[in-house]
């Protein structure tokens, strides 16, 4: 396999020609993004958690509540406990940032299911059969997939530029702080981390744009509206505080983003599947067929789903 056309495609986005990836090197190349974004993370939270120390008092979780133990004539178990007990606080800033590596991980496949969606409604494939729009899914995914790769940036400088910053960095001596503190370190505050934010994106940006004009043969100015979308959603995080960190679980993001991403590909199926349910019962055999502009509605639907999916696993924070 020749790496020349994935060169040319990053270092000369304009000459991006009409081709896409290989399925095998968008998917090497996804994988390679979500564990480097997520080692990234993982290394830069343990030069975090390295800064903390100390103990809270915290109540004693193996204790019932005075109103059991205090002038009670049962004798409930756990009574002759503390009241309170030390808890450290490094384990908890551990566990934050142990989080957020894991969304590391999912941030860099939530969002090329955005880009890949996106492409099918901005060129004109929404209302399209299912199988055109899961070949225009796929096309826009392995753009996306190349488009991602300058993230690398972003991941080998964050370690540095988290690190810089420690030396004036505070916590606050209680749990939910400190897991709050060791989060927000995680997204410095600095103008060279900024620079390397937008200069990526930017890069992304561009290949974007080649890509869509290239691969999808769009017109320059809706391929520079794709781009601009593809640079909003990485540029973001740098006005935005903690870079725009949501903090909602995990499992909800990888929901949302499955489900959409099936929502999208199979709209036609389910709205075929679902109205001859509806008609169970009349007579005539016609086959349901949705407009295109239905099945591009509930596409778009299923496109915003897909949205909350990268902005619930913090993709605009990680990606």
């Amino acid at each position: 396999m020749s790496l020349k056309p994935y060169v040319e495609a990053l270092l000369s986005p304009h000459e991006f020609g009409d081709w896409t990836p290989s399925l095998r090197a968008a998917i090497g190349a996804i994988v390679l993004l979500c564990v480097l974004n997520g080692a990234s993370v993982a290394y830069a939270g343990d030069v975090i958690t390295n800064e903390v120390s100390g103990t809270v008092t915290v109540d004693n979780p193996e204790r019932p509540p005075d109103t059991f133990c205090e002038g009670s004539t049962f004798d409930y178990d756990g009574c002759d406990e503390p009241k309170t007990i030390e808890k450290p606080l490094r384990p908890a800033a551990d566990g934050a940032v142990g989080r957020m590596a894991v969304k590391a991980v999912l941030a860099p496949i939530a969002w090329v299911a955005l880009l890949g969606s996106l492409l099918v409604l901005g060129t004109g494939n929404a209302g399209g059969r299912d199988r055109e729009a899961v070949d225009a899914f796929r096309r826009g995914a392995l753009v996306a997939s190349i488009a991602a790769i300058p993230g690398v940036l972003r991941y080998a400088v964050r370690p540095v530029v988290v690190s810089r910053g420690l030396p004036d960095w505070t916590y606050p001596n209680s749990i939910d702080g400190v897991e709050a503190a060791a989060v927000d370190a995680l997204f410095p505050n600095e103008p060279a981390w900024a620079a390397i934010v937008l200069v990526s994106a930017l890069w992304t940006a561009m290949v974007v744009f080649g890509g869509t004009r290239g691969v999808f043969e769009t017109t320059d100015g809706l391929a520079g509206v794709v781009a601009a979308i593809a640079f909003v959603t990485v540029a973001a995080s740098v006005p935005l505080t903690n870079g725009g960190w949501i903090g909602l679980p995990s499992l909800l993001g990888i929901f949302l983003t499955v489900v959409g991403v099936l929502g999208f590909l199979a709209s036609g199926a389910y709205i075929s599947v679902s109205k001859s349910f509806e008609l169970i019962g009349f007579g005539g055999t016609e086959e349901v067929r949705p407009e295109p502009w239905y099945v591009g509605l509930h596409r778009f639907g299923a496109f915003v789903v897909v949205v909350a999916g990268y902005l619930a696993t913090d993709g605009v924070a990680l990606t």
